[in-house]
């Protein structure tokens, strides 16, 4: 697996910010809302740009902003970027999209054999209403949770002699309704889309799960920041998401957890994923 240092780092951040300045040209021409998320928006707020061993830049927009941009925004980007769905890459197997730059590689070893485009990118994440009834809740959890593992099945594991007898059913389970990883992208799709009305947003792609459940309230219209010398959107309520997903988060983590959170096979600025998978 890839093992960058702390210069390769910094060169894919500048990389990937390059990328995120043309994604913000491109939300302000179409009038569309979007905010830093994650790490990236700790990063913003503790370092006034990148966490420095962070190797991802991550976005979450409105559902419906982030439907326009599905729809309008590719043909406002250079050739080279490619807005990644499971729709305009079948094989893709997330509920998010990915903002890729074909003449780079970005290999993450979960999707290394998936025949996807696989430049280097950043995240885009759509924030969903989430449900006030708590048996709705439930419900949405649930089905969620059957849909993502049978995703990850395909990803990550298969069933080993180890797993409990809890965890074989519910892999099993999961490959009976949905025989292929393809209809459970799709059926999760309309899962997390489902709720209308509500006080709450959810990043369902998110890492934090039920921690990034938060009132839409601390979004609002967001707050401009320092971000690597750019202003750039986050949270109006910034203070409040990050204490609820992080905790203490001014607070830096021990030198040991100070690593990039990617597993990944091969990275390269200057040369095509079309290479590594031989199609030049």
């Amino acid at each position: 697996m890839a093992e960058l240092t702390s210069e390769e780092i910094r060169k894919l951040q500048k990389h990937e910010l390059e990328m995120c300045e043309k994604f913000v040209d491109v939300c302000q021409t179409l009038n569309l809302t979007y905010y830093l998320m994650g790490g990236t928006m700790l990063g913003a707020v503790r370092h006034s740009g990148y966490i420095p061993w962070d190797d991802d830049l991550d976005v979450g927009m409105p559902r419906k902003d982030y439907e326009i941009f599905l729809k309008m925004a590719q043909p406002l980007f250079p050739p080279n970027y490619f807005i990644q769905t499971y729709l305009s890459d079948p094989e893709y197997p997330y509920n998010f999209a990915k903002l890729r730059d074909s003449n780079t590689t970005f290999i993450e070893t979960a999707v290394k054999d998936f025949n996807i485009n696989h430049g280097v990118f950043i995240d885009i994440f759509p924030l969903d209403v989430y449900p006030e009834n708590r048996i709705i809740q439930s419900i949405l959890e649930f089905r969620k949770k059957l849909t993502e593992i049978r995703i990850r099945d395909e990803l990550y594991f298969k069933i080993k002699p180890n797993y409990s007898i809890r965890s074989k059913i519910a892999i099993r389970l999961s490959r009976f309704i949905y025989s292929d990883y393809k209809i459970a992208v799709l059926a999760r799709e309309k899962i997390i889309k489902s709720c209308k009305t509500g006080s709450k947003l959810a990043n369902h792609g998110g890492a934090w799960k039920e921690k990034e459940i938060v009132p839409i309230a601390w979004y609002d219209k967001g707050r401009l920041v320092d971000f690597e010398g750019i202003k750039l959107r986050i949270p109006l309520k910034s203070d409040k998401w990050l204490k609820q997903v992080y905790g203490d988060y001014m607070q830096m983590p021990p030198k040991e957890k100070r690593i990039a959170h990617h597993y990944t096979e091969i990275i390269d600025l200057k040369h095509s994923y079309k290479i590594y998978r031989g199609e030049y």
